[in-house]
């Protein structure tokens, strides 16, 4: 997978919620398209689009790997984000699901060893 883009009736809310996870955002217009705010990591694309005439983007579960869920929920919580399933260990390693502040379900999870995992120069 290469792009998500989902819809927020308030895209500058949107993206500040997704900062919170490390996700680096700029704002784009695609010619007479609406504007936006784009992530690009490694290759993929997240994008959050106002939600306009569109159909709305709530249904779509969405996931993130994060260096430390126990670290991230707190601030999201703190900002507004509706626990859906704590923070709790699971056979892909530490893991918890939230709904970000339009009613989108989103995963995060730190996978096992994640914090062993060294850079070599």
């Amino acid at each position: 997978m290469n792009l998500t883009v989902l819809r927020s009736p308030d895209i500058d809310r949107a993206s500040k919620f997704y900062s919170e996870m490390g996700l680096l955002f700029t704002k784009h217009r695609h010619g007479n398209g609406p504007e936006h705010y784009t992530s690009c990591v490694d290759g993929f694309v997240f994008e959050i689009y106002p939600l306009g005439k569109h159909s709305p983007t709530i249904g779509t579960r969405i996931g993130f790997s994060v260096d430390n869920v126990d670290s991230i929920i707190p601030m999201l919580v703190e900002i507004g984000a509706e626990i859906f399933s704590p923070t709790a260990d699971s056979e892909w390693g530490r893991r918890a699901v939230i709904k970000d502040l339009d009613g989108h379900v989103v995963e995060l999870l730190t996978p096992p060893n994640r914090d062993k995992i060294e850079v070599s120069d």
